[in-house]
Formats: structure tokens, C-alpha cells, sequence
């Protein structure tokens, strides 16, 4: 397996810790509306939460790994491999939040594996 694809994996899971991780921040943060009067508040009390804090870290990495990854392999081929995020943010979502995921979510969701599986193949 070539550094490249390792890289592309890291990405991936960075980005699903950073979903995961920011959903976890904002639902801890308990922010139920946003006013601008009190954006300022709201904006310190999001930032403040170590999982946002988190997410937000992993975005960056992820982001820097991008740069690289883009510099080794083709885009049309690594920018539908990040599309795999979505089957492992609803797993998360599902055992980590107990959020109920209906049968055609996951059938969606499992076309999009099926895209990244044939475009992986390529």
C-alpha cells in the first residue's frame, strides 16, 4: 500500500473523529439558539469545549494531509474515497449518539460505499 492511500485513510478517520467529536462539543455545549446579541457568548462557549476544540484539530491535520495527499494521487480518484467518512460517522452516530438510522439511509449510504468501492478498483 503506497504512503499516498495510507495518508488518504488517516485523512478519512480524522475527519470522522472531527464529526464525531464536534457533535459530541455543540450537544455538551448545550447551545439551543443563535442570537446576535449574544453571538459572542455562544461563540466562546462552542470554542471553549474540549471536543469542539478537538474536532476542529483534526480538521486542520486532515486538512494538511490533503495538501499532501493532492500533490501524490489524482483528485477524481481521492475525492471520492473521503466519501467513505459518511458510512463511518453514521456507525459512530449510531452506536455513539443512539441516533436511530432508518433502513433508506443506510441503502444511501451503502450506494455510496459501492461508488467508493468501483472508483477504489479503477
Amino acid at each position: 500500500m503506497s504512503l499516498a492511500i495510507v495518508l488518504l485513510v488517516i485523512g478519512i478517520i480524522l475527519g470522522v473523529i472531527a464529526q464525531l467529536a464536534l457533535k459530541e462539543g455543540i450537544t455538551r455545549a448545550k447551545i439551543v439558539s443563535f442570537r446576535s446579541e449574544k453571538m459572542l457568548v455562544l461563540l466562546l462557549k462552542m470554542f471553549w469545549n474540549k471536543f469542539v476544540l478537538l474536532g476542529c484539530v483534526c480538521y486542520a491535520v486532515s486538512l494538511l494531509l490533503w495538501l499532501v495527499i493532492l500533490s501524490k494521487l489524482e483528485l477524481s480518484y481521492a475525492y471520492p474515497m473521503i466519501s467513505s467518512g459518511y458510512f463511518f460517522v453514521a456507525l459512530g452516530s449510531y452506536f455513539i449518539f443512539k441516533e436511530k438510522i432508518s433502513w433508506q439511509r443506510w441503502m444511501a449510504i451503502g450506494i455510496i460505499i459501492f461508488g467508493v468501492v468501483l472508483v477504489g478498483l479503477s
